[in-house]
């Protein structure tokens, strides 16, 4: 016979296996379902714990949730690196905003300026004391801010982590495409399938690409001190050292459905903008270019919580750029949801904001 889980995880992401691990912590018999489809976006993600842009946080809910998950990611990564025997490769040494040139000086300000009434603000810094700080540098950096207390990690590594974690605790984990609730059979059902959610359920989930660039220089040679987002003509880019003389190299944004090919043109671009903030970085050897599909929703706000008129159903995706920032609190709230039915998701992530849209649509 079959076993029957207690709860089967639709979507096996940063955040549907963080779910699954404090589920099962919780006693329950855990299943996780996934098959690997190229974009799965926490298998791209740079791990930037850090929110900084009004564009990516435009609702005061989804801001304070941020900062709340960024707030519990030291205590979840100690766990998790226990838990699991992994190493996350998280960095507590604070990340730098720098404006390449003048001109880029008000994006970079109103980065710092966002961060306003939470925890410590940024602390600007001249260009010398920016270079202190961050000696590969180029000279042409024309000053910014740092934010002690925002933090990058390995997201590649967390999700390693995450199931080993799972599997430690019991999770079963199933290589397989789950396209309909009739293909489940259990007492609980998480549909957590990011940009793939709305194969299970027409929830309005969209894919937004964007791509990674991982380069590699001489594993002796210095690395960065800090994460950086930087400002170079106007647009963004996202640099994190990591081990092994490897360096990410990220922030591109794209409508492209489910292509997952990386593009040349994005390559360029990152490179061109990574370099000139970090000009030893043009020697360094590209090893990979991938593309991440991020999960957006109509008002670019997760889908939280039990599915209306489904019993035993519940769901947690659209979470966009930030499903690895926000997983620690995300997991924890929909454990406790599934395990105790107290739901302490924000009414603003409820998923019946869109059910009742369609209900009203049909009448």
């Amino acid at each position: 016979m079959t076993r029957r889980p207690d709860l089967a995880v639709i979507g096996g992401g940063v955040i549907g296996l963080a779910v699954a691990w404090r589920c099962a912590e919780q006693g329950l018999d855990v299943e996780v379902h996934h098959d690997e489809s190229p974009g799965t976006a926490s298998a791209v993600a740079p791990g930037m714990l850090a929110p900084v842009s009004r564009e990516d946080f435009p609702d005061p809910a989804l801001l304070e949730f941020a900062h709340d998950a960024r707030r519990r990611w030291p205590a979840f990564a100690a766990e998790l690196a226990a838990a699991s025997g992994t190493d996350l490769g998280y960095s507590t040494a604070g990340l730098l905003l720098v404006a390449h040139a003048p001109g880029d000086h008000p994006r970079v300000a109103a980065m710092y300026g966002f961060r306003e009434g939470f925890d410590e603000p940024c602390e600007p810094l001249d260009a010398d004391r920016l270079r202190a700080r961050e000696p590969l540098l180029s000279a042409a950096s024309s000053g910014g801010g740092f934010a002690t207390r925002d933090h990058h990690v390995d997201a590649q590594r967390v999700r390693a982590a995450l199931r080993a974690a799972g599997e430690a605790a019991g999770v079963r984990y199933v290589d397989r495409r789950v396209k309909s609730l009739d293909e489940v059979s259990a007492g609980k059902v998480l549909v957590a399938g990011g940009s793939w959610s709305p194969e299970v359920q027409a929830w309005p989930v969209t894919p937004v690409r964007g791509q990674v660039v991982l380069l590699r220089g001489p594993s002796d040679g210095p690395g960065l001190r800090h994460g950086i987002r930087g400002v170079v003509g106007g647009e963004p880019v996202y640099l994190a050292g990591r081990h092994g003389g490897e360096t990410v190299v990220a922030a591109t944004l794209d409508h492209a459905g489910f292509d997952a090919r990386p593009s040349e043109r994005a390559t360029e671009a990152l490179l061109r903008k990574a370099v000139a903030l970090v000009p030893s970085l043009a020697g360094h050897q590209v090893v990979a270019a991938r593309v991440g599909l991020r999960p957006d929703t109509p008002d670019h706000l997760p889908i939280m919580g039990r599915v209306p008129g489904a019993p035993d159903t519940y769901v947690c995706t659209g979470h966009y750029r930030h499903g690895v920032l926000l997983a620690p609190v995300a997991a924890d709230l929909m454990t406790s949801l599934i395990t105790t039915g107290a739901d302490g998701t924000p009414p603003a992530f409820a998923p019946h904001r869109f059910r009742t849209a369609h209900e009203e649509e049909r009448e």
